[in-house]
């Protein structure tokens, strides 16, 4: 649970970090994408809990698949990493650029988050979740 809880918020500081940081090489407004909705809308305060319900669905998975993962802490949370990013963004990224007409920006921050993002929520699993 704590690591779900943490890996919500580090997940999403990473986003806005990553989405700050694409900003510099290619800007865009994520206001302003294809069907999203408006920042005053109400409903769109969900969009922000999205990295929570990820970083507890990512702690579940963990708690499943931990006894086939290294020993080693940073080993099994870089392997983590690899298995959410494999999982998650190549699908996400594939399907939304051979579907949608995004910014290549947008491509580029979800890429970024998760690069930076998961072996952070690897690492909070491993941390937290000692043993086997």
């Amino acid at each position: 649970m704590t690591a779900g809880f943490a890996g919500g918020f580090i997940l999403l500081i990473i986003s806005f970090v990553a989405d700050f940081a694409t900003q510099f090489v290619t800007p865009y407004s994520i206001f302003e994408v294809p069907g999203m909705r408006s920042i005053s809308d109400p409903v769109m305060m969900l969009y922000f809990v999205y990295p929570f319900i990820f970083a507890f669905i990512a702690a579940i998975i963990w708690q499943i698949i931990r006894g086939s993962l290294p020993e080693n802490q940073k080993s099994a949370a870089w392997q983590f990493a690899g298995i959410l990013f494999i999982l998650v963004i190549v699908p996400n990224i594939w399907v939304m650029y051979t579907s949608m007409l995004y910014p290549t920006g947008f491509y580029i921050s979800n890429i970024l988050t998760g690069v930076i993002g998961y072996p952070a929520i690897g690492y909070l699993n491993a941390r937290f979740n000692r043993g086997k």
